[in-house]
């Protein structure tokens, strides 16, 4: 019998699921976990065969944190749990990723599991990377790890982020932390969240620019509020952040 840990913020859509699962006989639910970054964490000491989880979630998306246990637990297979639309089925599909819609029922249950018994014995992987890429979604948290902790990052907390030879750094008001994501990376999941790229290797929170200063050679600087970095501005994108910023 396989072993599973639901994730999912809704404690009634929780108990439906695990009841459910439970009922078709092939799944043993170990664990069930509200809280994301929690059910996270504890999956090295769980060590479940399959992940059912929510995609809709407020403090980070299930599409995120499926690439974070992609990373960290390749092993581990994964089950989406959605109310999406047809636009969005059509593009699990396309990147063989297992999904149950909600509100979820026994027999939809016996085939996703059915499904994942055939992907397991024949080796089948999903393509968890490009579903997000499809997505381009905007994420609402970072996971940063620092040895063996994870700190769970808010957006609202990010100054800039700046790709520093191969490295990224993202800068905080009282810090940096790094991270082997490219900055590609971060432009894709901070769309529409108001963040700029300034410069080819800096993203720019303009929720934290408090000035633009003028330079010689009709170049610019973003001075940031309640910190003394400085970020530069390739003279291509300041016409579009004076736009962006109304000045």
């Amino acid at each position: 019998m396989l072993k599973a840990v639901l994730i999912d913020d809704e404690l009634i859509a929780l108990k439906e699921l695990k009841l459910q699962l439970e009922n078709s006989g092939k799944i043993q639910v170990i664990e069930s976990f509200a809280n994301p970054l929690e059910g996270f964490l504890n999956l090295s000491v769980l060590k479940p065969d399959v992940v059912f989880l929510d995609i809709d979630m407020p403090e980070v998306s299930g599409i995120y944190l499926a690439e974070q246990i992609m990373i960290t637990y390749p092993e581990i297979r994964i089950i989406f749990v959605t109310a999406f639309d047809q636009y969005a089925i059509n593009a699990f599909e396309l990147n063989a990723v297992d999904y149950i819609l909600k509100p979820v029922t026994l027999d939809r249950i016996k085939k996703a599991v059915s499904k994942l018994e055939e992907k397991i014995a024949q080796r089948i992987e999903s393509d968890f990377y490009s579903l997000s890429n499809q997505y381009e979604e905007s994420v609402k948290k970072f996971f940063i790890h620092e040895q063996d902790n994870i700190i769970l990052l808010s957006i609202k907390d990010i100054y800039y982020i700046e790709a520093e030879n191969k490295t990224v750094r993202i800068r905080t008001k009282n810090r940096k932390y790094s991270s082997n994501h490219p900055i590609n990376y971060y432009h894709r999941k901070l769309k529409d969240l108001n963040f700029f790229q300034a410069h080819r290797g800096y993203l720019v929170n303009l929720d934290k620019v408090s000035a633009i200063i003028p330079k010689i050679n009709y170049s610019f600087d973003i001075k940031l509020a309640d910190i003394d970095d400085i970020v530069p501005v390739s003279r291509a994108r300041i016409k579009l952040l004076k736009q962006l910023l109304e000045i």
